[in-house]
């Protein structure tokens, strides 16, 4: 705070304070040595301003440098949380593949590996060879709906799924022959080892499966039940006549 300072006295003399009084509408001081107002100095403030950098000082220098430290954590921890948990999920792919990749069944199984019969004990052919346009020398066997369908061969289930046009398929397979099989209610696994003649389901007409006027079976339980069976011969590389194999 400032001020101007002016003197009034008779002769200009020093003197000391006697007397002194504020006059708090003009904003003047007065100070008296005499005490009849015959000398005085007048004390003009000037209005009080505020000025950061004058109370900028040590303290207040370290106490922001706490805060951006404090700020500069708090918005790097999230950072560091999510590369950890980039790299954490970046290595549980690899571990993933590499445990669905030890369930792949090895062809390893007892028995001939070039015996073949029928999906039934008995059971009529209701379709000879067909299936060529969508790589298949199948043949259509029937026993009942629900009877028991048999793996044909000694072999381990490689593969168990429903295919895009709804049929529920099952591949069988050995180092000789892998045999696809459709449209049952099937009870194994992938990876199950199974000996020829053993149940892998029941037969049903799921999937795309027509009546004897070419009618679709959708929807219709006693309708189109059978099973297709094609069989693949892996030494020769291509598909074979099942009829030549079950002695139909």
């Amino acid at each position: 705070m400032s001020a101007n300072i002016y003197l009034n006295t008779v002769d200009d003399d020093l003197f000391t304070r006697a007397d002194a009084y504020w006059d708090g509408a003009e904003e003047v001081f007065y100070e008296d040595s005499a005490g009849d107002g015959g000398e005085r100095f007048e004390y003009a403030y000037s209005p009080t301003r505020f000025y950061p950098l004058d109370y900028v000082n040590s303290f207040t220098v370290v106490v922001f440098l706490l805060i951006l430290v404090f700020v500069y954590g708090a918005i790097s921890k999230p950072t560091a949380v999510a590369s950890n948990r980039t790299q954490v999920q970046a290595t549980a792919v690899p571990a993933e593949t590499s445990a669905s990749s030890q369930t792949q069944p090895k062809i390893d199984i007892s028995g001939s590996p070039t015996a073949v019969q029928a999906p039934y004990t008995h059971y009529q052919i209701t379709q000879g060879i067909h299936g060529a346009s969508y790589g298949h020398m199948a043949i259509d066997l029937a026993a009942g709906r629900g009877e028991p369908v048999l793996s044909p061969i000694n072999g381990v289930v490689t593969a168990l799924y429903v295919d895009e046009y709804g049929n529920p398929t099952l591949i069988i397979e050995n180092d000789v022959y892998l045999v696809t099989i459709l449209h049952g209610d099937f009870t194994v696994q992938l990876g199950d080892s199974l000996r020829a003649g053993e149940k892998v389901g029941t037969e049903s007409n799921k999937g795309y499966t027509m009546d004897m006027q070419g009618n679709l079976c959708y929807g219709r339980e006693w309708c189109g039940n059978h099973t297709h069976l094609n069989i693949y011969d892996k030494r020769i590389g291509s598909n074979v006549n099942p009829l030549d194999l079950i002695g139909g």
